[in-house]
């Protein structure tokens, strides 16, 4: 089962994506904080991380930044989750260490493939 770490400052968005990917059978680790995900993902290292790019006290190009020095998440796929389509915020996302991005509103079916994408190109890698 995939796990998924989603960090989403907004309670109503994260609950509904986190009910709806584990209806999809993938396992979710959900924090609406930065810094309580990081404990959340030394503890149980996720498959893919789901990450708001605006959130209150970390935002999440540090957040990103700080996932990358952990030992055995350099390379986790991870998605920003971003309301802004603009060149500049998502060349941002991927400097800071984001795989890639999607733009605010998703829905849960494309969230579904992009993780699917990301996750058997990651599981490749680690065979290999």
């Amino acid at each position: 089962m995939t796990r998924v770490l989603i960090v989403e400052d907004t309670v109503d968005i994260l609950s509904v994506l986190k009910m709806e990917l584990e209806w999809m059978g993938y396992h979710v680790d959900a924090s609406t904080e930065a810094k309580a995900a990081l404990v959340i993902a030394r503890r149980t290292p996720p498959d893919v991380i789901v990450s708001d790019l605006s959130m209150p006290e970390m935002n999440g190009f540090e957040f990103i930044r700080r996932i990358r020095k952990i030992p055995g998440l350099a390379s986790v796929p991870a998605i920003a989750l971003t309301g802004s389509t603009l060149d500049k915020d998502i060349k941002q996302a991927i400097a800071s260490g984001f795989t890639t991005h999607m733009a605010k509103p998703i829905e849960a079916s494309e969230l579904h493939k992009r993780i699917s994408q990301l996750t058997a190109r990651w599981v490749a890698r680690k065979a290999s």
